[in-house]
């Protein structure tokens, strides 16, 4: 049995991709993976058959456009990307080492290339894969997309009425072009709101999420499941990881921009500037050095990429961006968050965290060494951070591999469960 699996993304997308290809594997499935050529080593360091179809000079192009950091060019960008390259490279794989009877799809949400091939081959059972709540459009509970006050404040019928809007003008015209004319190529009939319905499959969705952190979810159900975060950093033995094995004992305040962000200088400016203010040590982290100040005073450090789930609980604070990654590890690890969320699905995480009591959004940078003060004394966000770390589960790659045999194993030759 094969599994095919896409991760078109940075770490935070290939990581928990490359824990469910490696629960696969020691299930004795073949595991093939399509990504980005930098991350291939970390695929192929978990015994995973990777095939880069992003280059690491247009990885690198993609992500030095400082407006893939912004609410919505950002997406406009990434959505341009993977319906310009991603989607006819893989769906090239797919068809290459697709083996009939035997092969599951198991696509991240933005390989629309998975979702056409399901369309053409119903027999192929499609698992998509979800890291964040985000990608859901939950009307009782709608995710946060944007920094900006007025959004999704209104009846539901507002709501829908947005969501159709961002379809028609700005998502559609963007995507809805490439997908149609492969579909046309595959004598498909073409579709409109790509990403309101269509690009969910219709046979699983997995959540790796656990329920309560987007209980309002629970709606797509029963063809969703929930497995919990993932908290796993494939970390690879190389000389570039090897600060992971060097904890610090003096509990820092840790800042991260995201190990694909290449324009946070600034960021971490002001962040030697609150360590000294507040008289703190700190940890910057992040995979290009050109980042980091030129002069470090002694009590701050800065590294290249780092286990998370190691490093967090020696942290006293996390100061991120908001990924999905970067959020669930410190909610593991119970330590306090202060977060500045730039684009993609970092509003909405930022959002849950504060409604869990454990961190804050950052929306002034101005204001970081008071924020970060004001965190550290608050009791209240210190317990609940120890409440929601005791009530986490892992495991959740293994769960996810379980479902994904399941589902492969009882469905017959018409796409149908047996």
């Amino acid at each position: 049995m094969r599994a095919i699996l896409s991760a078109p993304g940075s770490r935070g997308d290939v990581n928990p991709m490359v824990a469910i290809g490696r629960a696969l594997k020691q299930r004795g499935m073949d595991v093939i993976i399509s990504l980005a050529e930098p991350y291939a080593p970390v695929a192929e360091a978990a015994g995973l058959t990777a095939v880069p179809i992003i280059t690491t000079a247009r990885f690198e192009h993609l992500l030095g456009d400082a407006n893939v950091w912004k609410p919505v060019r950002g997406a406009r960008a990434i959505f341009r990307e993977v319906a310009g390259n991603f989607l006819t490279k893989h769906f090239d794989v797919i068809r290459q080492n697709h083996i009939a009877g035997q092969t599951v799809l198991v696509s991240h949400p933005l390989d629309l290339a998975s979702r056409v091939h399901r369309d053409w081959d119903p027999a192929t059972p499609l698992v998509d894969v979800h890291l964040a709540p985000s990608m859901l459009r939950t009307l009782d509970d709608p995710p946060r997309m944007t920094p900006w006050a007025i959004e999704h404040f209104g009846p539901q019928w507002l709501l829908r009425a947005a969501y159709w809007a961002a379809d028609r003008f700005v998502i559609d015209p963007v995507i809805a072009g490439r997908v149609n004319q492969m579909r046309k190529d595959l004598r498909l009939a073409p579709v409109t709101r790509l990403i309101d319905q269509w690009w969910l499959s219709p046979d699983r969705i997995l959540a790796m999420y656990p329920d309560w952190y987007a209980a309002a979810t629970k709606s797509f159900g029963p063809r969703l499941m929930h497995c919990g975060f993932p908290l796993d950093d494939a970390v690879v033995d190389s000389a570039a990881d090897r600060t992971a094995q060097v904890l610090p004992s003096d509990r820092p305040i840790v800042f991260t921009a995201g190990t694909a962000h290449q324009h946070c200088r600034e960021f971490f400016a002001d962040a030697v500037a609150a360590c000294l203010a507040i008289d703190r040590p700190g940890w910057l982290v992040s995979s290009y050095p050109g980042n980091f100040p030129d002069q470090l005073p002694p009590s701050i450090q800065a590294h290249s990429y780092v286990s998370f789930g190691e490093l967090f609980p020696h942290a006293s604070a996390v100061v991120h961006h908001g990924g999905i990654g970067t959020t669930s590890q410190a909610l593991a690890a119970g330590v306090p968050q202060l977060i500045q969320p730039m684009a993609f699905d970092q509003f909405d995480n930022t959002n849950r965290v504060q409604r869990l009591n454990c961190g804050r959004w950052l929306r002034r940078p101005r204001h970081l060494a008071a924020a970060l003060q004001q965190l550290l004394d608050d009791e209240s966000i210190q317990r609940s951070c120890r409440l929601v770390a005791d009530s986490m589960e892992r495991g959740s790659p293994t769960v996810a591999a379980c479902e994904i045999h399941r589902l492969l194993c009882s469905t017959g030759s018409d796409g149908r469960l047996k």
